[in-house]
């Protein structure tokens, strides 16, 4: 039996209306050969049934974990492809994304790991905009400026894994990113691809959004064990970038003026915050690449709809690898 070029990892818990949307996202990548590996964590929805329709595409491991950590590190230790991804139950990949990293791999031997840019969408698979913050690898901005590769754009030769070990499973949040430093302290090779590979759902029950003074602290312990040469801590941009963030997303979340019926002086001073921290927040990280990626956006993405299903419709429209 040939072994598959690429294996996802799926983790997964009461994702149920979202779970077959992320799958067909990996299956209609076709023709490419896919190992799927769900990981459910035992979820009380309507999971079942649809992975259930899914047998034969899917290996899917039901069993309780200790967090996502956990069960991503579980099916890592599963998967037996040459390329290397997750994707969490509730996210999504755009058409010719597999194309397009297969490319990549096969172009340059000694690349390590790819990633692109991504969609944010909602709860409902509508594209509210191009996530802005992508950049060139860049070790120095990684560290010490912002997390610029979004995780579910990222791909992996699986021998690389055992250089840089499995993912810490005493983080809740900052997983991705911590894992991620170590790419770079281990000198792996990576390169931004200048194409839309997935979609990131944002919607008010993702750990991110939800995780309050909790994940801001875990952030900053993960930031003060960046490897040297590095600056003070409290000169180090990204602890700004983060704060404002951390102060962006705890108002987002507080019912305070987002409702409708709030009265209008909330409104507007909920309007006027935000609007505030988030120009502080851009002017902070100076992103580089926001005016190409928001050029692409309107050439390769905007022209084909307006959900992440608009999306896969046209997706012959939109274009294989150039």
């Amino acid at each position: 039996m040939t072994a598959p070029r690429f294996s996802i990892i799926m983790p997964t818990f009461n994702h149920g209306r979202w779970i077959e949307q992320a799958l067909r996202s990996i299956l209609d990548q076709a023709p490419h050969r896919i190992e799927i590996r769900v990981m459910d964590s035992l979820s009380t929805d309507n999971t079942a049934e649809v992975l259930e329709r899914y047998t034969g595409c899917v290996h899917w491991n039901r069993e309780k974990d200790a967090g996502q950590a956990d069960a991503i590190n579980r099916g890592l230790a599963m998967a037996s492809g040459e390329i290397i991804a997750w994707l969490n139950s509730d996210d999504g990949y755009l058409p010719h994304a597999f194309a397009r990293v297969d490319a990549a791999f096969s172009e340059d031997p000694a690349l390590d790991f790819v990633y692109g840019d991504a969609l944010e969408i909602d709860e409902g698979g509508r594209i509210l905009t191009p996530n802005p913050f992508t950049e060139e690898a860049d070790r120095n901005r990684f560290f010490f400026s912002h997390d610029y590769i979004c995780q579910p754009s990222l791909f992996v030769r699986r021998e690389c894994l055992t250089k840089v070990g499995p993912l810490r499973q005493d983080l809740r949040w900052f997983l991705d990113y911590e894992w991620l430093t170590r790419f770079f302290s281990k000198g792996l090779r990576g390169k931004r691809l200048p194409y839309f590979l997935a979609a990131n759902r944002d919607h008010p029950h993702t750990k991110t959004n939800s995780g309050g003074l909790k994940r801001w602290l875990e952030i900053m312990s993960v930031l003060s064990a960046a490897p040297p040469p590095r600056p003070p801590l409290l000169l180090r941009p990204c602890i700004r970038n983060y704060t404002l963030e951390y102060l962006i997303k705890t108002i987002n979340a507080a019912g305070w003026g987002r409702h409708a019926s709030a009265a209008s002086d909330a409104r507007e001073a909920r309007a006027t915050a935000l609007n505030t921290l988030n120009r502080i927040f851009m002017t902070s990280v100076k992103p580089r690449s926001v005016d190409d990626i928001m050029a692409r956006f309107h050439r390769d993405i905007a022209p084909h709809g307006s959900t992440l299903q608009d999306l896969w419709t046209s997706g012959a429209r939109m274009g294989a690898v150039t």
